[in-house]
């Protein structure tokens, strides 16, 4: 099992380190202030918060979960403690990168620089539906993951069914430039659809049968 460090304390980072330890990982939260996330001692009963140095110290994944325009930032100021070490990049850029040239991901992984392991993951996962991994249809949801490494992209997998997810293997990190430019619109179908199976966190059911709509 997998020392996992979760960097920020939101929801997506609370529901993803709750169905890891529920599937055996260790998980430890990172943050710049840890006495003012006081509902992770309620939310993730027994995850460690920590500073980041300390949460990426031995850490076997890094899972950065914190907003995009603070993703950069982080990774190029912790550069050294990242490299050579699996880094899942969950953050979305919107807005941000509208000509697409590149993704989020690939910027995390040039902030790192070389030797940078990052994998882009759970970017069309709502935190509403980490912890329902399976529709209200009984179909799977599906998670999107993109990276260079064959051997990050086989633990990413293996991360992804521990929560009880499909995982869908979309080729290298470049490919998450397609994963950024069409969250806003499963965004969008799926906040507008909360209660059922939405598209982020949708099924491969949901794509086709979108897909046949012409949606």
């Amino acid at each position: 099992m997998a020392r996992i460090a979760i960097i920020g304390t939101g929801r997506m980072a609370v529901n993803l380190g709750v169905g890891w330890m529920r599937a055996g990982h260790t998980v430890v939260y990172g943050s710049r202030n840890p006495e003012m996330a006081p509902h992770l001692a309620e939310a993730a009963p027994g995850a460690a918060l920590m500073g980041h140095n300390e949460a990426l110290d031995g850490a076997d994944v890094v899972v950065l979960a914190i907003p995009f325009g603070a993703v950069e930032g982080f990774a190029a100021h912790h550069a050294m403690a990242l490299k050579h070490t699996l880094v899942i990049d969950i953050s979305n850029p919107f807005d941000n990168l509208p000509d697409n040239r590149i993704s989020a991901a690939e910027m995390t992984a040039a902030a790192i620089g070389a030797g940078a392991r990052v994998v882009a993951a759970f970017k069309d996962n709502f935190h509403e539906t980490l912890a329902e991994p399976v529709d209200k249809n009984g179909v799977t949801r599906d998670v999107h993951y993109a990276g260079d490494s064959e051997e990050d992209m086989r633990i990413v997998k293996g991360l992804v069914e521990d929560l009880g997810f499909h995982p869908v293997d979309c080729g290298p990190l470049k490919n998450a430039r397609a994963l950024d430019v069409m969250v806003p619109s499963w965004s969008n179908s799926t906040r507008a659809t909360a209660a059922g199976a939405g598209r982020r966190g949708s099924s491969s059911h949901d794509r086709r049968r979108d897909a046949a709509a012409g949606g």
